[in-house]
């Protein structure tokens, strides 16, 4: 991982409870790869990781007001035998390229060194995940279905460091279910009742995205998770209608070939009628005409913040222009908005209200 040529670095490792698996005749199996010309990783397998097993028990995953909550108990191990709920066998997989640092203390070196890696999280992750992947297509998924360990590493002189984050603990509110919210809900029964199978297997694929949005801890999984149920709710349940141009478009062409196709005209305005068929309007063309006819409060600033979500989403998922230089930052603030607009308009499309629960998270409600 290190040279004395190059003795600052700094990168990032996974380490996955690799279960059930192990080494026919070996106890551990290590290699180096580099990636790209650019990435040196390197891919352990066995009882004693690089870089220790952190296990944290007896944590709360939420905060509720008016309670204890733990942040758990952490212990630093360089093996386990299994009886803490890990191990006994891993598989860790750890990336890491050179920087040029200014001379400074070791620690301070280590801590810029270690704020480089945050950085560059999602870069240096998506290394180990196509290294993670190819492991776990070609041998066995068993080896990364259990991620266990992550965190950000550094060395300095050939001195390594380690950032380790703690589990995330969600802050929860305090709710009651009052007598209107149990009226709401028996007003329901007759609606519900008379649900077609279609409109039953639309909404009910909508719903079963968005609560598994709404399970995500990491943000920017849950931003991706999120596009998930809207993209669904705006392909299955809105209404396929060609854009206003479109149509002058298909209108033109049809007087061309009734003009121009003789006797052919027939045959091909029929084959053309077939293919705009096919065509229906782009996302955000459908979320435009949805929020047009729901016309919720700021409905037009929700159809400039849905094409700003579904080009961070396009970036994330398909990356940038090539030529083009792009770092995207998927903070708490961008879920939380895209959450909102999301659970406003699915909640639309199948009361035809703004309904939506109220929570202090929810943003511009205090």
């Amino acid at each position: 991982m290190t040279t004395q040529q190059e003795v600052n670095r700094f990168g990032y490792r996974l380490l996955y409870d690799a279960k059930g698996c192990s080494i026919s005749g070996h106890s551990e199996f290590s290699t180096d790869l580099v990636v790209a010309g650019e990435y040196d990783v390197q891919v352990y397998f066995g009882q004693r990781p690089q870089h220790g097993i952190h296990i944290v028990s007896d944590y709360s995953k939420y905060y509720i007001p008016g309670t204890n909550a733990s942040f758990g108990r952490s212990e630093f191990k360089t093996e386990t035998d299994g009886s803490c709920g890990c191990g006994p066998f891993f598989l860790e997989i750890a990336v890491s390229v050179a920087v040029e640092t200014s001379a400074s203390p070791v620690n301070n070196a280590h801590d810029v060194l270690l704020k480089q890696a945050e950085s560059r999280r999602d870069e240096l992750k998506g290394v180990i995940y196509l290294v993670a992947g190819i492991i776990g297509l070609r041998f066995h998924r068993q080896f990364v279905l259990e991620p266990f360990n992550e965190n950000a590493l550094a060395w300095s002189n050939n001195i390594p460091a380690r950032r380790y984050a703690s589990p995330v603990l969600e802050n929860l509110e305090l709710i009651r279910l009052n007598d209107n919210g149990i009226s709401c809900l028996e007003a329901l029964k007759k609606p519900l009742g008379s649900l077609s199978l279609d409109t039953l297997r639309k909404h009910s694929l909508v719903f079963h995205w968005l609560l598994r949005a709404w399970h995500e801890r990491d943000n920017l999984h849950t931003f991706i998770a999120l596009f998930i149920p809207l993209e669904t709710l705006l392909t299955t349940v809105t209404e396929s209608k060609m854009s206003t141009e479109d149509k002058h478009r298909a209108k033109s062409i049809r007087m061309l070939l009734r003009k121009h196709a003789g006797n052919r005209s027939g045959d091909l305005l029929s084959f053309f009628d077939t293919i705009v068929g096919r065509i229906g309007p782009t996302l955000d063309e459908r979320f435009e005409d949805l929020a047009r006819t729901a016309k919720l409060p700021g409905w037009e600033a929700d159809i400039e913040a849905f094409k700003r979500f579904k080009r961070m989403r396009n970036t994330l998922l398909h990356g940038s222009d090539k030529d083009v230089q792009q770092r995207l930052s998927v903070g708490q603030e961008e879920v939380r908005t895209l959450e909102d607009l999301v659970e406003r308009y699915v909640n639309y499309a199948l009361f035809r209200d703004n309904n939506v629960y109220r929570s202090r998270w929810r943003p511009g409600v205090r």
